[in-house]
């Protein structure tokens, strides 16, 4: 155990494998791989719990993207079971990776796959949900990538696994400890159901325009526009027109998204000299295809940096503030908006718009959000298929401009509250991630923490 933390008066530094429970096969690896291969899956029974269901992020656990094996299989690997309050660890891959069975979870027990390890504690000792905080904060995560036995593929064992350590305080104080923390999940938890319900209510309102056109037809059915006041729903034709996309809505127009926006792509300087990059977020924010799955409407931060001396050699485009930025390669189709300057890799394009653009930003990420992206393949294979060209001739309905202001109008505040949410979460997140790490260096007091908890 390498750790630079004085424990507090009462805690003492503990491994897995003194915490766990005294059952025989309390931690374990998951069983060999042609033992729960493909051929084993069914459409219906027992889940099986893979990378996909863990997170460096601090997700708990990701409930749902499973595959099956029938009852009578799962009972033939029934040492391989998971429940309630069990750990469980990446042994191969993304390590770092950790997750806990939440009790209420969509299915009473799980079985771990080859590429998991699992660890059942002893529950008179150690507060699971407390262990799972910790072997999820960032030093410990960065401690476990440390661990790594793999010579190409990263890996940890089973002896690594219970040699992690772990700072054991009184069970009353692992309780507080873990109620301060959860209190911080449940608001960032809110925060994001919040910003998917906002996000859904944007995209109403731009699928009844600008995709179904309802307030067209409705005109031209003689009706007045549900939920519309008469002076919106004077600015909207009464005629759909042919165009290169179908019918729509008469005085529109479809435009290349290079003639709506500045196209532009990112660039990644050479990987084989790291002295330009960084993981110092006081650098040049470097957004990545897995930044943006994470990011949620709006790009705040990213996982990785760039030296300003490498944007300044390498001419590496930088984003203005509320550009829209979009995934092209690999996995095509994600959207975001850039929150402060920035930069990309390669494989995401930027739609900085100028002062008298067509469009906004809050019409262009709808749009994207809403495109099928499959019609722009040529292969079987979207993700091989789109390129920069290609990108640039998207097609983008483009409304008139009084259309365009009360759209923006109305979603505005949709978008700025989503913005908000995900700036206090991301504040949140830091606050969490930081906090045990924080009580164990006695740079923050329980009693302080509880403060905090209640100030949010």
């Amino acid at each position: 155990m390498s750790f630079d933390y004085d424990l507090p008066h009462g805690w003492s530094w503990k491994t897995i494998e003194e915490v766990q429970e005294s059952s025989k096969g309390a931690t374990i690896t998951g069983p060999f791989g042609s033992s729960i291969g493909k051929k084993f899956f069914v459409e219906k029974g027992v889940p099986v719990i893979r990378g996909n269901n863990l997170s460096l992020d601090m997700i708990p656990f990701i409930d749902n993207g499973f595959v099956y094996v029938s009852e009578e299989k799962a009972e033939e690997l029934k040492r391989y079971k998971s429940i309630a309050d069990d750990l469980l660890f990446t042994a191969a891959g993304t390590i770092g990776q950790v997750g806990i069975i939440p009790k209420k979870s969509k299915y009473e027990e799980y079985i771990i796959s080859n590429k998991q390890l699992r660890a059942r504690l002893n529950t008179t000792i150690v507060d699971p949900t407390y262990a799972y905080y910790w072997f999820s904060s960032k030093p410990m995560v960065e401690y476990i990538k440390r661990q790594n036995t793999g010579s190409t593929i990263p890996l940890i064992n089973l002896g690594v696994l219970r040699s992690l350590p772990l700072p054991v305080p009184s069970l009353d104080v692992q309780f507080k400890v873990r109620n301060i923390l959860g209190s911080f999940d449940k608001k960032i938890w809110l925060n994001r159901q919040t910003n998917q319900t906002l996000e859904e209510m944007a995209q109403a309102i731009f699928k009844s325009w600008f995709v179904d056109f309802d307030p067209v037809k409705a005109k031209m059915n003689g009706e007045q526009p549900e939920g519309m006041d008469a002076a919106t729903a004077s600015i909207f034709p009464e005629k759909l027109v042919e165009s290169e996309l179908g019918l729509i809505p008469d005085g529109w127009k479809v435009l290349p998204s290079e003639k709506v926006a500045n196209v532009a792509i990112g660039k990644t300087p050479p990987r084989k000299e790291p002295q330009w990059f960084s993981e110092d977020n006081k650098d040049v924010t470097w957004i990545s295809i897995r930044d943006m799955g994470k990011s949620g409407m709006y790009a705040l931060d990213s996982s990785e940096y760039l030296t300003q001396e490498s944007v300044d050699k390498f001419n590496v485009k930088v984003i203005p503030d509320n550009t829209l930025i979009l995934s092209f390669k690999l996995t095509v189709g994600r959207v975001a908006i850039t929150h402060g300057e920035m930069t990309t890799n390669e494989a995401i394009a930027h739609y900085k718009l100028s002062d008298d653009a067509p469009v906004s930003t809050n019409y262009l990420y709808s749009y994207m959000k809403q495109f099928n992206f499959e019609s722009l393949g040529s292969t079987s294979s979207i993700a091989k298929a789109v390129n920069s060209k290609i990108i640039k001739a998207l097609p983008v309905i483009v409304p008139s401009k009084d259309i365009l202001g009360s759209f923006d109008t109305l979603v505005k505040p949709l978008f700025d509250k989503i913005k908000s949410n995900q700036i206090e979460t991301q504040n949140l997140e830091v606050l969490r991630d930081t906090l045990l790490p924080k009580l164990l260096s006695g740079e923050i007091e329980l009693g302080t923490s509880e403060e905090l908890v209640e100030a949010i």
